[in-house]
């Protein structure tokens, strides 16, 4: 019976052992395989069209506010300030009325002088999974800088690649709050898990939705001031404010109103077309005749007119 007790006792050892070398195994492969893409603080990320928030509760158990919820949100508002983000994807869980991450975010984000414009919420972001499956299936979302802390990232990396999002980390340090052992005991798990949902049990996302689509665009450059901005990266930088508004107005002012004459004329005929328009007979120019036609002609029918009708006498 003793030796039962310990055979047992044994092969539990020997499974705790291969399960925590397992799960360092995988740490490791997480980590070394997004590393090299998570900027060292807010000023060295690197630009891209949208940054994606991760939504967190605002608040803690025992009271006050998170410190890891506000580093994120200083960081969001930082990348809008340097024009690293044309758009802020807010991410997070609203599984109830009472309980709505990306409203708050906004919220807070509107407080710190970030445009509304500048904003996209995602209701249904319940999970780091969940926030980047519908930011790439849902939001369309291609490349992006992910907000959150350092601790986060590469899971959140790792991610990305399997799903095929393109993406860089920017560093959302709570300095007033180090992550405890217990929390980084949670991400460690959280991370095997990951690769778990990625390679044998195919995770689905709690809610996918129809596709909806991102404002354009429309900061006026992003920084090159930061020391990780190469010709590379110059892709990603939008078009300026100038641009937009000047392509915008283009387009607008494409049928020229001719002030003297009244008619709308559209610019651009091609050139080969010219010789075809030529023979081709103007209908504006047959209604400037009609009407000044129709112009000569009045003087002729008003003092008919008068001959016809008998004439008023006011003398009475």
């Amino acid at each position: 019976m003793q030796r039962v007790i310990m055979r047992a006792g044994w092969t539990i050892v020997g499974l705790l052992a291969a399960g925590a070398m397992t799960v360092v195994g995988l740490n490791l492969w997480v980590v070394m395989a997004t590393h090299d893409r998570i900027a060292t603080s807010p000023l060295t990320c690197q630009s891209r069209e949208v940054g994606i928030v991760f939504g967190t509760s605002h608040g803690l158990v025992g009271g006050g506010s998170n410190p890891h919820y506000q580093a994120r949100l200083d960081t969001a508002a930082q990348l809008y300030r340097l024009r690293r983000v044309s758009n802020l994807l807010l991410s997070g869980d609203n599984r109830t009325r009472y309980y709505n991450e990306p409203m708050t975010m906004w919220r807070d984000l509107r407080a710190r002088n970030v445009p509304q414009e500048f904003m996209t919420l995602d209701y249904a972001g319940f999970s780091t999974f969940d926030t980047l499956v519908r930011a790439h299936k849902v939001f369309g979302v291609d490349e992006a800088v992910l907000v959150t802390q350092p601790w986060h990232l590469p899971r959140a990396l790792f991610i990305a690649d399997a799903l095929g999002l393109e993406a860089v980390g920017c560093p959302a340090i709570s300095e007033r709050q180090p992550p405890g052992l217990k929390l980084m005991l949670r991400e460690w798990l959280a991370r095997a898990a990951t690769v778990g949902d990625l390679y044998l049990w195919g995770r689905k996302p709690r809610f996918l939705g129809p596709q909806e689509s991102l404002p354009t665009p429309v900061l006026s450059s992003h920084s090159s001031s930061h020391p990780s901005s190469s010709h590379s990266s110059d892709k990603h930088v939008m078009s300026t404010r100038e641009d937009s508004v000047t392509a915008g107005a283009g387009q607008q002012a494409a049928p020229n109103r001719d002030v003297a004459d009244g008619v709308e004329v559209a610019d651009g005929v091609d050139v080969t077309d010219k010789e075809n328009a030529a023979d081709t007979p103007d209908p504006h120019a047959l209604a400037r005749q009609a009407q000044a036609s129709l112009l000569a002609s009045l003087p002729g029918v008003k003092q008919a007119l008068l001959q016809w009708l008998p004439v008023r006498s006011d003398t009475n």
